[in-house]
């Protein structure tokens, strides 16, 4: 098996992948190790889409339980013992570009001082949003309305325990979520289905967006709109789980 190592540390764990009888390569990878943390995996993802992914904390930053050591997940690896999971992705369409987000996208204002305006519309099947604790009279006063405040959060399942949930307190674990960050009315976040779609247009101010942990922004003007929906593309991910795992959390804090 031909692996190729993404992450800052990548020659410390080069002789064990080689040991186990992995093939350490630069090109034309079978799988690609993410040696780091998450925001190692989602850049992995950005260069290398499509190609199955086993993420591995780096011990120079993590300390880990035995279950999630260098040497046995790479052994499972080279043994063919572990789980490839499939992950949904986001996407949209910004400046006739096509980007797609494992975690999450944000739209938010540009300028901190200022809160931007914005509406948020549902043109397909929005009787199958499910909001979390508000009543369907309450979705209908989101569709439409004109809101205040920083912006929003739109994610993935896999997102959902990052940003989004610092803002909602909320996890969900299908479809996408739609998170309304610091508005002025308190809105609920909703989960949406499958062939759903979420538009967002800017009334006023300047809107910034973000995706994942790239560094690049797109900035939106007043009028723009953008719609996010959940990709054909999918994330091929090896125990992601070692990421989240609660034994390694507790070691390393």
């Amino acid at each position: 098996m031909k692996i190729l190592i993404n992450g800052k540390n990548p020659k410390s764990i080069e002789e064990l992948a080689k040991n186990l009888g992995l093939k350490v390569v630069s090109t034309n990878p079978d799988v690609i190790i993410s040696f780091g943390g998450d925001g190692t995996l989602l850049s992995a993802e950005r260069k290398y889409p499509g190609i199955p992914k086993l993420p591995i904390r780096d011990p120079l930053v993590w300390k880990k339980c035995g279950q999630h050591s260098e040497e046995l997940l790479l052994r499972l690896l080279s043994q063919d013992k572990l789980q490839l999971k499939e992950y949904n992705k986001l996407e949209t369409v910004v400046e006739g570009q096509t980007i797609t987000a494992l975690n999450d996208f944000i739209i938010r204002n540009k300028e901190a001082v200022h809160a931007i305006r914005f509406q948020v519309t549902v043109p397909s099947h929005p009787e199958r949003a499910k909001p979390f604790g508000s009543e369907p009279q309450g979705r209908r006063r989101v569709e439409g309305s004109i809101l205040i405040g920083d912006g929003i959060i739109v994610a993935t399942p896999l997102g959902s325990s990052g940003y989004f949930k610092s803002v909602t307190q909320q996890t969900f674990n299908s479809g996408f979520g739609l998170a309304f960050n610091n508005t002025t009315e308190k809105i609920q976040p909703i989960i949406f289905k499958k062939g759903d779609q979420v538009t967002f247009k800017l009334i006023r101010g300047h809107g910034s967006l973000t995706f994942d942990n790239s560094h690049y922004q797109y900035s939106i003007k007043e009028g723009g709109e953008i719609t996010f929906k959940l990709s054909l593309q999918t994330a091929k991910i090896y125990e992601a789980k070692t990421l989240r795992c609660p034994d390694c959390n507790k070691i390393s804090n």
